[in-house]
């Protein structure tokens, strides 16, 4: 039986809790030997849901498909605060819950739009060439810079006093901490939050509904784990078809400039009828990307 080529492409794992994003890029790495792996945008331990995985040459996407737009379903405790701003932390303000659920979604709402955020000093940002959170684990001060996000969207508020939890589903930029945003929302309502589960359920366009949990990915036969592997042409099939001639192909491979009027854009590349790769139209110049 021949083994099927692996394509470049994209996993759309759903990351179960407990484990790192790493370690779902180490489990896809050992199917996988000697082609390049890389994922798309960290996910905490606790949290779960979709995690892209780049493999081969969609490598070379990662930075872009990270800074695609987010969608969380996210559930927080009311009365309490943690230094991670989530379950697994030390519990650092506790307070009683007098608020009704009116007042709590309209101090929730008030987070929409753009702001300011604080990131977590329990967070993967390298400070001085170490992560934060190694530095909190250490004792030591970490004071992260503020950046600007923005929350699109805050919907399906469901909220149960009586086990002060209060569930959400929030539409966002890249880089917004979900676990800052409890943190300041419990803050507004003044009794205190953490988070206690975090789904991403969309990330650019891969969905939960579409992606396979990952233990489910592991039980299947290599033929069909290749077969699940998005190829590079079928992601970007929807971006503009360039087709060259094979002089037009060969200055193509050599970085010679070719103009093409469009906006500037990513596009499908063919010769003969044949896919070759993905090029950018900028500044109404055809450069290369991605070679297949």
């Amino acid at each position: 039986m021949m083994v099927p080529q692996i394509k470049n492409g994209i996993l759309n794992i759903n990351k179960p809790q407990g484990i790192t994003s790493h370690d779902v890029v180490d489990f896809i790495r050992k199917i996988f030997p000697n082609v390049k792996v890389g994922h798309t945008g960290t996910l905490d331990p606790i949290a779960t849901g979709v995690l892209p995985i780049v493999i081969g040459e969609a490598t070379k996407l990662s930075n872009m498909l990270t800074g695609e737009n987010k969608v969380y379903r996210v559930t927080m405790l009311l009365g309490v605060e943690t230094d991670t701003y989530d379950i697994t932390g030390n519990i650092v303000f506790a307070s009683v819950v007098n608020k009704d659920e009116i007042y709590i979604q309209e101090r929730i709402k008030r987070f929409i739009g753009k702001q300011k955020q604080t990131p977590p000093k329990y967070s993967a940002i390298r400070v001085e060439g170490k992560h934060s959170y190694e530095l909190a684990r250490e004792g030591k001060e970490v004071n992260l810079e503020a950046r600007e996000i923005e929350i699109f969207d805050i919907q399906d508020i469901q909220i149960n006093l009586e086990l002060k939890e209060v569930s959400f589903t929030v539409f966002c930029t890249k880089g917004t901490y979900i676990r800052s945003l409890v943190n300041d929302i419990g803050k507004n309502i003044g009794c205190g939050a953490t988070m206690v589960a975090l789904e991403r359920i969309q990330t650019g366009n891969f969905k939960i509904e579409d992606s396979i949990p990952l233990y489910d990915y592991l039980k299947l036969e290599y033929f069909d784990m290749v077969e699940k592997i998005i190829s590079i042409e079928e992601y970007y099939k929807e971006a503009k078809k360039v087709t060259l001639n094979e002089t037009e192909y060969e200055q193509f491979l050599n970085g010679v400039k070719i103009r093409l009027i469009g906006q500037n854009q990513i596009v499908r590349i063919y010769m003969n009828g044949v896919y070759h790769g993905l090029g950018r139209i900028e500044d109404n110049i055809l450069k290369r990307f991605i070679i297949e």
